[in-house]
């Protein structure tokens, strides 16, 4: 790769890595580990781009250090509340933590060329404080992604469009080198390929970068956990009841 084209870190994420779904007819790809990933589903409350109001997201949304993104991880709880008439108030809540033993952590370096209507475009990414990638991160591969100002990473066509079906993609469902991602980059960009169905398709024509995917070794630490059990004031648990039954489910941090 020369130096001009020397990839970009811009953070960590932790996230569920998923295995190849039954609809994605690529034999080869065995998880799905492509920079965007909604395509398959889960909760929504495992969902990183659903933490956004911890306010730790750098400017490209991921996180400047995995010690951040393993924070946010820990500190990501739901508050379920439940109607106990043996109680007063008469309601037990109860502290739901994300099961941090499923997240594998995540690291993006993006490559710096941008495509725009099939042509390459001068850009820089954002000037991040990115922590040095530690030594125990297995680089997976690149991956063709969708960018824009307000959410860079819109979409993975190998996924989204289905496009791991004919191309030559790792066991991660990426591409093993930088040349594959930046030439499906051009070629969403140009809106050079064909949509899912007809007459439409998860990827739009628009941006399109190259994003180098990094990811860590396992076993390695979870996030610390609250110890004692905690004991809901009364007048906190009251205004947690109020909240539910104006607005439904109860988030807390």
């Amino acid at each position: 790769m020369k130096p001009e084209m020397d990839p970009v870190p811009i953070g960590y994420v932790a996230r569920i890595t998923h295995p190849r779904q039954h609809w994605l007819d690529a034999p080869a790809v065995e998880e799905v580990c492509t920079v965007v990933d909604h395509m398959v589903g889960g909760p929504d409350r495992l969902r990183t781009e659903n933490w956004f109001h911890q306010n730790r997201h750098n400017a490209v949304r991921c996180f400047d250090s995995e010690e951040i993104a393993w924070t946010v991880l820990r500190d990501e709880i739901r508050v379920r509340l439940e109607r106990d008439d043996s109680l007063d108030p008469p309601w037990r809540a109860e502290i739901l933590r994300l099961p941090a033993e499923k997240f594998d952590l995540y690291a993006f370096r993006v490559l710096p060329t941008r495509f725009m209507n099939g042509e390459s475009e001068d850009w820089s990414p954002p000037e991040l404080r990115i922590a040095p990638l530690p030594t125990d991160y297995t680089r997976l591969g690149y991956d063709a992604v969708g960018w824009n100002n307000w959410a860079p990473f819109e979409c993975s066509p190998l996924l989204c469009n289905f496009a791991a079906r004919d191309q030559t993609v790792n066991r991660y469902c990426l591409f093993d080198e930088a040349a594959g991602a930046i030439e499906l980059a051009r070629r969403y960009s140009a809106k050079d390929w064909q949509p899912v169905w007809p007459d439409s398709g998860h990827c739009t024509s628009g941006r399109f970068c190259a994003v180098e995917v990094w990811r860590k070794a396992k076993p390695f630490p979870e996030p610390a956990r609250c110890g004692p059990v905690f004991q809901w004031p009364p007048d906190l648990l009251l205004r947690l009841v109020q909240h539910k039954i104006a607005h439904g489910n109860v988030f807390e941090r």
